[in-house]
């Protein structure tokens, strides 16, 4: 994965080097979450969005695997748009070097008036000449989501309403969990961790790994 990152590194801009701090919790839960985080300063800072993404990996799924075994490096290609509208398409990799997260961006590949079968063919390509390897669509996700903020600037997601369907398949299945993350930047820890996060002493939370990408990978094939 090491070899992968540094190519998108010599070839594309880095964004969002920051802190990912995620919780998995009971479906149908969020809503007394939501409520107690509205109590501890965060305020609604967008509209709530429906977000769909389509996951890409080789035949042996080594980028789940990665996610799976605690790798240092990880990365998971995708493209992902917003609410239903494939204009917002954009093709993203989400990196991961332990628990600081980056992203690259890129709509490079694709015109605006691309259909979806499109756009997977042209993402397919351009990954193929970006790595020289082949990817394949394996996952489409699809979930809401709700944005949060505090005054000093931690930013919280709120996913719930999760579902992932396989290519070429219309049978829709359900992830029996929401997600709450916590975004920072990496000079906000201390203070995430020793000051804010202490806020939720009783609340049943705690910080875990969850990856909605691999979640769908062993729901589905039980790796």
């Amino acid at each position: 994965m090491f070899d992968l990152i540094k190519k998108l590194e010599d070839n594309y801009k880095i964004y969002n080097s920051r802190f990912e701090r995620k919780v998995k919790i009971n479906k149908n839960n969020l809503v007394f979450f939501k409520n107690h985080f509205f109590k501890s300063s965060f305020v609604k800072q967008f509209p709530d969005q429906t977000i769909e993404s389509i996951y890409f990996d080789d035949r042996n799924l080594n980028f789940a695997k990665s996610n799976i075994n605690g790798e240092f490096y990880r990365i998971k290609p995708r493209i992902r748009w917003y609410n239903f509208d494939l204009k917002t398409k954009v093709c993203e990799f989400k990196i991961k070097k332990g628990s600081n997260g980056f992203k690259v961006k890129t709509k490079e590949p694709y015109l605006e008036k691309d259909t979806k079968s499109e756009i997977i063919k042209k993402t397919k390509s351009f990954l193929f000449d970006l790595f020289k390897i082949s990817l394949n669509e394996t996952i489409h996700i699809k979930y809401k989501r709700s944005y949060l903020k505090h005054p000093s600037g931690i930013r919280l997601t709120l996913d719930r309403d999760i579902n992932y369907n396989l290519p070429n398949s219309q049978k829709t299945k359900s992830l029996d969990f929401e997600v709450i993350e916590f975004k920072y930047d990496c000079l906000k820890d201390n203070y995430f961790r020793n000051n804010l996060f202490n806020k939720f002493s009783k609340i049943p939370i705690r910080l875990t790994k969850c990856s909605k990408y691999v979640e769908a990978i062993i729901n589905e094939y039980s790796y």
